[in-house]
């Protein structure tokens, strides 16, 4: 079952309080429907103007989220390369935080994902969770360039796209998969199978987190 919730506009922005609300609803309907995966590709300007106790609110949720056995994947953000550059959506503990790789592949924009990309460290700021270091981000990253999706306007249906929102569904998907192979499982083990599963892509951590998305060898994965 798939559950597909808005919180952007027509044009694609949107605020913090239309997040909250998003949340809100995903616990809401939790009560009906047995979401297992939350998946978030939209980010939040690392320099915008930010309510303080709207963002502790928003990790709350997350916090209260994750101990309900739901796995959150979230995009990391386009504001890179610079270090710290990871949206503050991700950079929470209880958020596996996906940036996109593409090894060397030139999309039709004239870049690779990688070379904006929001990179870590994360800063930390107002993470309570205490389940992982919201320092050491990325987690893992995933091919986002050119990557064909669904469109915003009526014609043409689907377009292709490129960025750190494409990458995080395919880390969604592939938790997805393990957890149809081990439905017992939770969501601190599925993270450590995603997370040692991956490919070492050789770059330093704040770039690459644990290395490229590996489907196969996550599906070979032990719980």
């Amino acid at each position: 079952m798939l559950v597909c919730g808005k919180i952007l506009d027509y044009k694609g922005g949107g605020s913090l309080k239309s997040l909250l609300k998003g949340l809100q609803w995903i616990m809401e309907i939790r009560k009906e429907f047995p979401i297992k995966i939350l998946n978030i590709s939209v980010e939040m300007g690392i320099d915008a103007k930010l309510d303080k106790e709207e963002l502790k609110l928003m990790h709350r949720y997350f916090e209260q989220l994750w101990q309900d056995g739901m796995m959150i994947v979230a995009a990391a953000g386009n504001h890179g390369p610079k270090p710290m550059s990871i949206s503050p959506i991700s950079e929470n503990g209880c958020c596996v935080c996906v940036s996109c790789h593409d090894e060397g592949f030139v999309g039709k924009g004239g870049k690779t994902c990688s070379e904006y990309s929001g990179r870590g460290p994360g800063k930390g700021i107002l993470v309570m969770s205490g389940i992982d270091n919201p320092l050491k981000k990325p987690d893992i990253v995933a091919p986002g360039t050119d990557i064909m999706s669904c469109s915003h306007k009526l014609h043409p249906l689907y377009a292709t796209k490129s960025g750190t929102s494409m990458a995080t569904p395919m880390v969604s998907g592939a938790c997805a998969l393990i957890m149809q192979k081990y439905p017992n499982a939770t969501n601190i083990q599925i993270k450590r199978c995603l997370l040692s599963s991956a490919r070492d892509l050789g770059e330093t951590w704040n770039v690459q987190g644990a290395g490229m998305l590996s489907v196969k060898r996550l599906l070979q994965s032990t719980i």
